[in-house]
């Protein structure tokens, strides 16, 4: 897709359709083949957003509903890619914020894992279970840093990954969130959850 300044985006934020984030383009960013907007939410907030198959455009001018009423809400298989499936925009947490900050952060998201930043540098992610081991392990919640707690290797995976890819990276790391990133930059993350309920739905 391609968009310009003052187009609105709908986003489908579930699988099945029903629920639609609205907003409208503020900025053209990235490369005709890999395009990033910034976009202003109708809620108010703002965020990047890399355009994925639930992602839809209306030129500005266009008729909203009629758009909104012409999607057919496909159902999302095993072998679509993750992007179909993931969620953003991530919240994140400053590397030095201590693990007190990022539990609160995921409190307040009602999220299960943030991605770890370093200024604009994704470092990894830090999980509800990574903080319950380091705080249970001794860890000073006030004195321990969110980058301290981040594993070793970071599983990652792209967007356009089959949701059966991911799946299998969970497995086999023992993880239950995988970030997503593009060109160096951290575009969604998926869940166990989130494709746990795909496969559900093809059994």
């Amino acid at each position: 897709m391609s968009a310009r300044v003052g187009d609105r985006i709908v986003v489908r934020t579930d699988p099945h359709g029903a629920d639609r984030r609205h907003g409208t383009v503020r900025e053209v960013l990235g490369s005709p083949d890999s395009p990033q907007y910034r976009v202003g939410w109708d809620d108010g907030h703002e965020s990047f957003l890399y355009p994925g198959p639930d992602t839809s455009l209306v030129p500005a001018g266009q008729d909203q509903d009629a758009v909104d009423d012409s999607e057919s809400g496909a159902p999302i298989g095993e072998h679509d890619p993750v992007e179909r499936i993931m969620s953003y925009p991530v919240r994140t947490v400053d590397a030095l914020d201590s693990l007190r900050a990022a539990a609160e952060t995921l409190a307040e998201a009602n999220v299960g894992a943030l991605v770890v930043m370093r200024e604009s540098t994704p470092l990894g992610i830090i999980s509800e279970r990574d903080i319950v081991r380091a705080v249970a392990g001794g860890g000073d919640p006030d004195e321990v840093w969110s980058a301290d707690v981040i594993g070793v290797d970071t599983v990652w995976a792209a967007p356009t990954d089959p949701i059966l890819h991911v799946a299998g990276l969970m497995r086999h790391a023992s993880i239950r969130h995988v970030p997503l990133r593009a060109q160096g930059e951290v575009v969604g993350i998926v869940s166990a959850r989130d494709i746990l309920a795909v496969l559900y739905e093809r059994c």
